[in-house]
């Protein structure tokens, strides 16, 4: 017996930690959003500067990321994996001890490389281990960032309450981290599938295989699909805190609280994703939900009353349900087995993903920022035209295929 439990006890213990890795980004994310109001006071920055902060280092990420996710297809995938996290806590301590715009820039542009060597090369490993179950696999990664995302707010929160700064929640994100990077080191990672017998082959293969998803028109649909999903998500994620702090009149603690209701949504949309998807097509609750987000967004932004926008802030997190799970298991469908290529053609997309909230900021710093929340909108608009349908009788879940 205990020869059969222990591979399993193996399997779950490693992907429990490919889970909790999702949830540390997701947990620093949310508190970086949280915190922004408060950083945005202490090194007196313009909304120009918070979009650049947002922005740029998706762009500069861009030139290195691409060539660490490419190489995540090889036999240095745990290598990667490990030297991400450090550099993940290093970003973390420069940012908790910046003096200045320009050091928390430098700091911020360090993580996002070290991040997609952390966390995206785990979650490809995870889809990795788990074939024909893309959407499924996806859903419970999706899960485990939305409790990060819902626990972040509620941290900082508790740390502005105790009458300590913006800084002490970072220097408790990288306490996490830490530990985090060496349970990684301790454990037995699988082997990509492309991993060839030396590095003349090796290479080859990287070269075909990135070549293939570059001309494969169905993969770079769903990743620009993915990228003008994330207006409603990740972007109202980080400008919210400004909305409600800048435009509805809340303190930070109070923006903070508000800030984990959304996050709270998002983690009911994401729990209730898990079920659909054995039910309905994937495609299917992409198109709907999307009809739903866009008139909550709309009606959030209308709504006068501070309780109801709100109230409409956090439902407009529930209608995006299953939107980031559905739309990257397509991606990795398309391309079977080569999970770090996919990522590395993916790196390319932060060229749009980071000049998005750059422009936002521009549009708060010119017109205001309840102007430029309206462009948030054009995710959920670009999803209802431009998701394919899904084909009749198509299987529940993920649907690989194209119309």
């Amino acid at each position: 017996m205990n020869k059969l439990t222990r591979p399993l006890r193996t399997i779950f213990t490693f992907t429990a930690l490919l889970l909790l890795i999702e949830f540390f980004d997701e947990l620093h994310y949310a508190l970086g959003g949280a915190a922004l109001p408060a950083i945005q006071d202490d090194l007196h920055l313009s909304y120009a500067q918070v979009g650049l902060l947002l922005g740029l280092p998706h762009i500069i990420g861009v030139a290195i990321e691409w060539l660490i996710m490419l190489l995540g297809d090889t036999h240095l995938r745990k290598a990667l994996v490990i030297g991400g996290g450090l550099a993940v806590v290093l970003a973390i301590a420069l940012i908790a001890s910046a003096p200045s715009f320009m050091v928390i820039l430098g700091a911020t542009i360090l993580a996002f490389p070290a991040s997609g060597a952390f966390v995206t090369l785990a979650q490809a490993t995870l889809v990795d281990q788990n074939p024909q179950r893309e959407a499924q696999v996806m859903a419970r990664w999706t899960l485990a960032g939305s409790i990060g995302n819902l626990v972040g707010p509620i941290l900082l929160a508790g740390v502005f309450a105790a009458g300590l700064t913006w800084r002490w929640g970072y220097w408790a994100l990288a306490a996490v981290a830490l530990p985090l990077v060496l349970l990684v080191l301790r454990s037995p990672f699988p082997k990509p599938a492309a991993v060839h017998a030396n590095w003349r082959a090796e290479l080859s293969a990287l070269g075909r295989g990135a070549w293939q998803a570059l001309t494969n028109l169905s993969l770079l649909r769903w990743m620009l699909l993915i990228e003008i999903a994330d207006l409603l998500l990740d972007i109202f994620t980080s400008f919210a805190p400004l909305y409600f702090t800048n435009v509805a009149g809340m303190d930070n603690t109070q923006a903070s609280l508000a800030l984990s209701l959304m996050l709270a949504g998002s983690l009911i949309a994401d729990a209730i994703t898990i079920p659909l998807l054995e039910r309905f097509q994937g495609r299917s609750l992409v198109r709907w939900s999307a009809v739903v987000a866009l008139a909550l967004f709309a009606a959030f932004l209308l709504a006068p009353w501070l309780l109801v926008k709100i109230a409409l802030a956090m439902l407009v997190k529930i209608a995006t349900l299953g939107w980031y799970a559905i739309l990257k298991g397509e991606t990795y469908a398309a391309v079977p087995g080569r999970s770090g290529t996919l990522n590395a053609i993916n790196s390319l997309t932060g060229l749009v993903s980071g000049a998005i909230p750059w422009l936002v900021g521009l549009a708060a710093e010119q017109f205001g920022l309840p102007t430029a929340m309206w462009l948030l909108a054009l995710g959920p608009i670009c999803l209802i035209l431009f998701t394919p349908r899904a084909a009749p009788g198509a299987p529940k879940g993920l649907l690989a295929s194209d119309d």
